[in-house]
């Protein structure tokens, strides 16, 4: 019985280290290194999702690197406003790219 206890426990913590890593995404990490800096401890497994949800969504808008970049800076960030000024950053960044993007498209379509 001993060792079908001890089976099932490393079993069953090997299977919650899988589904950690399955899991937790870099995005995930960041959304929770900001509200751990800035000390939110309210925050739901729904603000989780939404913080998740926007940095997806901004990643297909502004693309990969501006958000790879305020992802790391996040990161190495040691305090909150170190962490949202790398998200405004980060914000920036990819707004001049959907910028330069729009005035590409623009002048296209004046030809």
């Amino acid at each position: 019985m001993k060792k079908f206890l001890a089976v099932t426990l490393v079993l069953g913590l090997v299977g919650g280290g899988v589904a950690y890593a399955v899991l937790r995404t870099s995005e995930r990490s960041t959304c929770m290194r900001v509200a751990d800096l800035c000390g939110v401890k309210d925050g739901t497994k729904d603000d989780l999702d939404r913080c998740v949800a926007d940095i997806e969504q901004w990643r297909k808008v502004a693309g990969d690197e501006p958000v790879d970049k305020g992802m790391k800076c996040v990161e190495e960030a040691k305090t909150c406003g170190e962490a949202v000024g790398c998200t405004a950053g980060a914000g920036i960044k990819g707004m001049q790219g959907v910028i330069n993007d729009f005035f590409k498209g623009f002048g296209k379509g004046m030809q």
